[in-house]
């Protein structure tokens, strides 16, 4: 007889065999490398098949960069605070921030693993680079719609700008984490984006 699971119980299951794939890929990428793991073997530790693996992921490195998807929310949830580009800027680093913040980050280790991982993999650092391609352009679209009258260059400029000082913040927690420093991740953002406004003035 063929039951019907409920949706919600479906979708628990989903999220579940999606968090157990990307644990296996950070395990084995950390014990191994990036190189040296299959996804057939990231498919036997989750007990799975490499068909199922793929219904998850479209590679084995997107298994351990599951993408930016707290970030993504904030995007489409934005709110600027003022008409002015300074006050536009200052909104997107407000949200950026909340997301680093340790307080809203149940996953903050796990991060700092896939940090350490990004610091010393150039194969995760390509799919890092077309991830951040895509906050790019959510951020631009959210802009657009929030400040409509601003010139696209404008628009493009600021969350080109937001989207580096994110991914250099990031990319330097990881060298920190890989040289055994324990920093939080908001208080590198907040240097990293002091020292952007140092250097343009």
């Amino acid at each position: 007889m063929n039951v019907d699971i409920p949706r919600d119980l479906r979708t628990r299951r989903c999220l579940d065999t999606h968090q157990e794939i990307h644990r296996a890929a950070l395990e084995l990428f950390e014990e191994q490398g990036v190189r040296e793991t299959t996804v057939q073997q990231i498919s036997d530790r989750v007990g799975i098949s490499a068909r199922t693996f793929f219904r998850y992921f479209t590679s084995k490195e997107q298994a351990a960069l599951p993408g930016q998807r707290r970030l993504l929310l904030v995007i489409d949830a934005l709110e600027v605070s003022g008409p002015d580009p300074a006050a536009v800027l200052s909104s997107v680093e407000a949200a950026a921030e909340a997301v680093m913040s340790r307080a809203t980050d149940p996953d903050l280790e796990e991060h700092r693993r896939v940090a350490r991982l990004l610091a010393k993999e150039p194969d995760l650092q390509a799919l890092a680079a077309s991830q951040e391609q895509v906050l790019t352009s959510r951020l631009r679209a959210r802009l657009t719609e929030q400040v409509p009258h601003y010139d696209p260059a404008t628009i493009l400029l600021i969350a080109e700008t937001a989207v580096a000082v994110w991914r250099t913040s990031w990319e330097r927690w990881g060298e920190l984490t890989l040289a055994g420093e324990v920093e939080e991740p908001v208080e590198v953002y907040r240097r990293c984006r002091e020292e952007l406004r140092r250097i343009v003035g």
